[in-house]
């Protein structure tokens, strides 16, 4: 298996796993491991999708060679690590800003125990949550139930173990504040009880009870929690970020119309801190070659009138990019204005990044990449689509196009560069599309012939799938399962879309990039794709069902539950991609 393949898999079904997000050659640990934190305590820290990512990395939970958090660990070059494998970072000295992703400023944050000195206790590997007792997001007088009056265990059983806590009452009545932190102590004590030795160890010195009204803390603590009052993420880079929605999806109040807070949604948001910082340090670390298509430019087409925004852009020369093994798109969508709910778009609608054909002056065709918007929050992926970079090996003048329905600041580069993979891709074919999902979905393929050059060393199919509309039966296909067969020389090669519909198939890929506590029903899984996050590039290896230097045949067919979809209004967007390496 070359450096940087391991998303791959070699069997041609389902389980072939999209080179995306935190696999950058090598999975990061997702999270901080406390030392002799072991045990069903720890499993009880980490969502299932983390402790698998854990167990692939270096050390395991019960494994002392490795720093603990604020540790120095040995990177093997001088490198201060934290247990995950990510650079521990140094504190940078900043000017008090309280606005969304700046550098967060030292202050000092008056707490039951003592002053906490931000700078003093930075050791670069921890995400710091700000959370207070009635958020507009989850106000008591909406809901009935204070914020803090149960699912602090659950808080502590899913927040990764570099996560360290600041809960801060902002009642004006200082009465009402020592009441507010009692009860939220009481359920302290209780979570603890529950606890083993080590976990309360590692726990009672990361949960801090800010002394005064959250609101006066200096700086731009007390200023977040002003306004607007969401509560606060410092992550990994020391940017400031908000705690997005508490809405829980096992809490539907029929009467409110709408999901019940839950406490223990903020752990998403340190799970999804950990996935920055792995991002961050992937753009350090990958020695690309990056070219910026966009650089924070709004794009929109609020009137459904397909208009695009269009950029183009130098690539390096058909040398150069010969030595290139590796493509990525690095997307950041930026609200236009200073916050998220309110300021940001508040649909999950599908976004296009399109490859021009040389020469080609408008309506660019070639999909070159698709993701979801959020409901009403910023984000960011970086994903692999190598398997496209034969389509701009001739380097040059390109042009490229990028469609939103909804206005947003558009931050989007390509990354080239060479990971040392023992092949590489030379030549791409585009496959089959995909169309209105119906009796007749099939009746448009007819089998596709392609030539294989008799120097193929790996021949791979590449698919990026997502099913859309809400028909009955079945909510197809954005929430139904569906099956698509790709026929290579005869030998079916299965994609199973079988996280739609599921309950928290979206939330529990906050580990991922899918961006947490967004302000609409994100949790639920979809055909292929998610609420805030990219529609993966699915790679099969398919190169012992072809001969180099002979004919491939190659048919494909969409089904649900192993039939044609009878009803009409449900579709499935497709691209698909026969790529050979060399």
């Amino acid at each position: 298996m070359a450096a940087g393949d391991e998303g791959r898999q070699d069997d041609g079904h389902e389980e072939a796993h999209p080179r995306s997000v935190a696999v950058f050659g090598r999975a990061p640990c997702p999270t901080a491991v406390p030392p002799g934190y072991s045990g069903p305590a720890l499993e009880a820290v980490m969502s299932p999708t983390l402790w698998i990512v854990l167990l692939s990395c270096t050390g395991s939970p019960s494994d002392d060679t490795g720093g603990a958090v604020g540790d120095s660990g040995d990177g093997g070059a001088g490198e201060a690590l934290c247990d995950d494998g990510l650079r521990k970072r140094e504190f940078q000295q900043a000017v008090q800003d309280d606005s969304l992703l700046a550098v967060a400023a030292n202050t000092t944050i008056p707490t039951l125990a003592g002053d906490y000195i931000l700078q003093d206790h930075w050791d670069g590997c921890d995400v710091m949550l700000f959370i207070n007792d009635e958020p507009p997001q989850a106000r008591s007088s909406d809901w009935g139930t204070a914020l803090w009056e149960r699912d602090v265990a659950d808080l502590f059983a899913r927040a990764p173990a570099n996560t360290i806590f600041f809960f801060g009452s902002d009642h004006a009545d200082a009465a009402d504040r020592e009441a507010s932190l009692s009860m939220l102590q009481a359920e302290v004590v209780d979570a603890f009880r529950d606890m083993s030795d080590e976990e309360r160890a590692w726990w009672e010195p990361r949960i801090h009870y800010v002394d005064g009204r959250f609101r006066d803390v200096y700086g731009w603590v007390g200023d977040v929690i002003r306004s607007p009052g969401w509560g606060a993420v410092l992550d990994r880079t020391q940017h400031i970020r908000y705690i997005g929605s508490y809405a829980d999806v096992d809490r539907y109040s029929s009467s409110a119309g709408w999901f019940e807070p839950n406490l223990s949604m903020a752990a998403n948001e340190a799970i999804y801190a950990n996935y920055l910082a792995a991002l961050a340090q992937h753009r350090e670390d990958d020695g690309a070659t990056v070219v910026t298509l966009w650089d924070r430019e709004l794009i929109s087409d609020t009137n459904w009138s397909g208009t695009r925004g269009r950029t183009t852009v130098q690539l390096p020369d058909a040398d150069t990019m010969a030595g290139f093994d590796t493509l990525e798109l690095d997307l950041t969508m930026h609200c236009n204005g200073a916050g998220e709910y309110g300021t940001c778009p508040p649909w999950d609608y599908l976004v296009y990044l399109y490859l021009c054909d040389e020469g080609q002056t408008e309506g660019c065709s070639t999909e070159f990449g698709r993701w979801i918007t959020t409901y009403h929050r910023q984000a960011e992926w970086i994903h692999d689509v190598s398997d496209l970079l034969p389509l701009i090996a001739g380097g040059g003048t390109r042009t490229f196009e990028f469609y939103t329905t909804q206005e947003y600041e558009i931050s989007l580069s390509l990354r080239l560069s060479n990971q040392g993979r023992d092949t590489r891709p030379v030549q791409t074919h585009f496959l089959f599309s995909g169309g209105a999902f119906d009796a007749d979905y099939n009746d448009a393929y007819e089998p596709i012939e392609v030539e294989i050059p008799a120097t193929a060393r790996k021949v791979e199919l590449a698919t990026v799938i997502s099913g859309h509309g809400q028909v009955s039966p079945g909510n197809c296909a954005e929430f139904c399962p569906t099956e698509h067969h790709f026929y290579v020389n005869g030998t079916d090669n299965v994609r199973v879309l079988d996280n739609a519909g599921t309950e928290t198939g979206c939330m529990d890929m906050v580990d991922q990039g899918v961006v947490p506590n967004q302000y609409g029903t994100w949790w639920y899984g979809r055909s292929g794709w998610c609420p805030g996050w990219l529609v993966p590039m699915v790679v099969m290896d398919i190169t012992d069902q072809v001969t180099p230097g002979a004919t491939a045949t190659f048919d494909y067919e969409g089904f649900r539950d192993g039939q044609p979809y009878e009803s009409s209004g449900a579709s499935i967007v497709l691209s698909s991609f026969l790529t050979i390496r060399q």
